[in-house]
């Protein structure tokens, strides 16, 4: 691209400082536009794009001319709650949001006004989590828990409302659709599918349906679908009307849990369920506090299962088992972490999980699932001794979370991530070499040869575990208890 005449500051580019400013800290944006007006022009809507109100409580404050000024520019808005909250996104500067988090079931008032807020956002929203805070959500007289569907729907497009002659055609952007604590109509849920032609995924915690439907619906776009057994297997099965999950006929990932510990439904029923209308789901996230649902689930209904997400307490031998039993189709085994935990916390964490006599059988999911290529194991310490006692056959390995034992502080860590990475970079030099795309003096090439001599000849922890990650020529993401680190 031609320098402008008289340009020598870079940052004179508007291009340049549109794409800055998508990067830089909040501090660091409020900053620049003091610089001049054109700056001002450019980082204003880095300081608007996301609004969370339990980080900034006094942006409710602001008065209405400055969102009115402002107001297009925000795109993410987290935790809407209160009725002043509410209100404040009410205004109809505020109309380009793609993600949003509301509370629309707190007075007829905010229910009115939070559904508003989704209509004026329904072509541009992506993900849209709606919520209640009420206890009583089970009682269906409570009308300010219903959703309300018709707010999906854009106004440029005819309402579906009239379910038995809908033509339409949809611009509702949604991906993702996030419901906890509310009431539905099956009817509702339809107009909803039929306005979300993009949706991905939805999630449904302690959801009421409620009403019989009045004609069906395939959405083929929903792979995960997020819902308690309660209500994707009920107790008392429909003698009218389809089946919740004859909704989804492309369904791959499935998300599930008992909202109610009484709850059983025969395992074959689930099967046959299972198999007639998602034939397609391979992926299972099971919240399951004793264990008994995910190992059910391995070994009686699921098959050809290529991911698998359970509590990290159900953990046994006979979940082991279970699991192997999938060795010939699973990708990724991982467990789910508690809300306190984080992989990029600065400092080595404690293992909550020290399970005797364990090691030998976790070593067998790595020694038997040939595809694997995520391993997430990260509460529990796996012995050195026992990994290089037998061969990992998952080749393709491409994620792995693990604690090993003796490998306790950081600058242990890092050690075996310096190894590692130094170990990745002699691996491309040699493939480039072969290729003739990299000519390597002598001198150089000879203290490579030293550097993978003294890795051989070094049997410390972080040594022997820098040569167990340079087994897998796909790995690129380690977490071994500090941070998450890549290759290169």
């Amino acid at each position: 691209m031609a320098t402008p005449p008289g340009l020598r500051n870079p940052f004179q580019l508007p291009e340049l400082r549109c794409r800055l400013s998508r990067f830089v800290t909040l501090k660091d944006a409020l900053s620049c536009t003091l610089v001049s007006k054109a700056w001002t022009y450019e980082f204003i809507s880095a300081i608007w794009f996301k609004v969370d109100l339990n980080i900034h409580p006094l942006f409710t404050d602001l008065p209405a001319n400055i969102i009115a000024k402002h107001g297009h520019h925000i795109r993410i808005a987290k935790n809407v709650v209160s009725h002043h909250q509410i209100s404040t996104f009410a205004h109809p500067a505020i109309n380009k949001l793609r993600h949003l988090q509301i509370e629309t079931a707190a007075s007829t008032k905010t229910r009115v006004q939070a559904y508003e807020i989704v209509a004026r956002n329904n072509t541009t929203l992506q993900f849209l989590a709606i919520f209640s805070n009420s206890y009583n959500f089970y009682f269906t007289d409570q009308s300010n828990l219903y959703i309300s569907a018709p707010s999906f729907v854009p106004l440029s497009v005819a309402s579906p409302l009239s379910l038995s002659t809908t033509t339409f055609t949809p611009s509702n952007v949604l991906t993702t659709l996030e419901i906890t604590q509310l009431c539905l109509t099956h009817d509702s849920l339809m107009v909803i599918l039929e306005a979300s032609p993009r949706l991905t995924k939805i999630r449904a915690s302690k959801t009421y349906i409620t009403g019989t439907p009045t004609r069906s619906f395939q959405h083929t776009g929903v792979s995960l679908l997020a819902w308690s057994l309660n209500w994707l297997f009920p107790v008392e099965q429909k003698t009218t009307g389809p089946h919740l999950l004859s909704y989804f006929p492309n369904l791959k990932a499935m998300h599930t849990w008992k909202s109610d510990p009484n709850y059983t439904i025969p395992t074959d029923r689930i099967k046959k369920e299972l198999t007639r209308y998602c034939p397609l789901l391979t992926q299972y996230k099971l919240e399951d506090g004793t264990g008994s649902i995910t190992s059910e689930f391995l070994t009686n209904i699921a098959t050809n299962v290529t991911c698998i997400t359970f509590e990290e307490n159900c953990m046994s031998p006979e979940m082991v088992t279970a699991i192997v039993l999938h060795r010939s189709t699973l990708k990724k085994v991982s467990h789910f972490y508690t809300l306190d935990f984080a992989y990029e916390k600065d400092q080595v964490l404690p293992v909550p999980n020290n399970i005797k006599d364990l090691d030998e059988m976790l070593q067998l999911i790595p020694r038997s699932c040939v595809q694997l290529e995520r391993l997430s194991l990260n509460s529990y310490e796996m012995d050195m001794d026992v990994m290089e006692s037998a061969e990992w056959v998952c080749k393709d390995l491409k994620k792995l979370r693990i604690r090993v034992k003796g490998l306790d502080t950081k600058e242990q860590i890092l050690r075996v991530i310096a190894l590692w990475r130094a170990g990745c970079w002699r691996r491309w030099q040699e493939k480039a070499k072969r290729t003739n795309a990299l000519v390597v003096e002598a001198e150089e090439e000879e203290e490579q040869e030293e550097v993978e001599k003294q890795l051989e000849e070094d049997y410390s922890i972080e040594a022997r575990v820098a040569r167990h990650l340079l087994k897998f020529e796909h790995l690129h993401w380690v977490w071994l208890g500090y941070q998450s680190w890549t290759s290169i």
